[in-house]
């Protein structure tokens, strides 16, 4: 067994990280993370990644194709067998860590190619669905798909075009529709990602026909809450509310980089 260790910074994950953790897949027989500390990142680069080390390793060990995630420790060994490879990725700085093999990060697949009736390969079970932007991927969003997660046997992942969120928040995601798909898609509790045209949940449920759809409990109680319920109660599925993490959003990201 040939094992590739892919080092790197893995800061805000992103859809060049999910396909050099696919392309290493398909090199090796198995694929182990290994993450710069705070440190390293500083050391490197002379500035702190936006993201702490232990929010970007949980992140990384919850992608598909890696079977297991650390912090890289320079001063012990990384291989353990000489057949074993050393990965980076071309664009990111790792400083003067042992690489073997630099991967280029490939186009990201168009929304178009995810197709709008992408479903679950498997059956049976209570089929949940939970949508969201999930723009600039971070811990909270992972711990919204967990908690999803924990109540169905399958999840499908509703992913909002660039334009519905516009029209909804003002302003267009950072992250383009495309590669907030192949993020969200990779991780491993997720079975399907589709695209998520309309504000009514009845056009998805159409093509998904989930048995329950999970918001955040900010909705619970209002208005537009009271219409999703009756949407969802017409066509017998039912909606589970649970608190998002309050420390950690996309809008806080997005003021980091700004300043930078």
């Amino acid at each position: 067994m040939r094992t590739g260790y892919l080092l790197s910074v893995f800061d805000m994950v992103d859809v060049g990280d999910v396909d050099v953790v696919q392309q290493a897949a398909e090199y090796t027989d198995r694929v182990e993370a290994r993450v710069l500390s705070d440190e390293a990142v500083y050391g490197a680069t002379g500035r702190l990644p936006v993201v702490p080390a232990h929010e970007r390793l949980e992140i990384v060990g919850s992608l598909r194709e890696v079977a297991d995630a650390a912090i890289y420790d320079p001063a012990g060994p990384l291989k353990v067998h000489s057949r074993d490879i050393v990965y980076g990725r071309t664009d990111v700085t790792v400083g003067s860590a042992p690489v073997d093999r630099w991967l280029r990060p490939r186009s990201p697949q168009s929304a178009d190619e995810w197709g709008r009736t992408s479903k679950p390969t498997s059956t049976g079970g209570v089929l949940g669905y939970v949508p969201g932007a999930w723009d600039v991927f971070h811990v909270g969003h992972l711990n919204i798909l967990k908690r999803a997660r924990q109540q169905c046997e399958r999840l499908v992942v509703g992913v909002v075009t660039d334009d519905a969120l516009f029209q909804a928040k003002g302003k267009y995601p950072i992250v383009p529709l495309a590669e907030r798909m192949q993020v969200v898609a990779a991780m491993n509790i997720v079975d399907a990602a589709v695209v998520d045209f309309s504000s009514s949940k009845l056009e998805v449920w159409d093509r998904v026909q989930f048995d329950v759809l999970f918001k955040g409990d900010d909705w619970q109680h209002t208005p537009k809450g009271e219409r999703l319920e009756s949407e969802m109660a017409s066509v017998g599925a039912a909606v589970h509310y649970f608190p998002y993490t309050a420390h950690t959003s996309s809008t806080a990201l997005r003021q980091i980089l700004a300043s930078r």
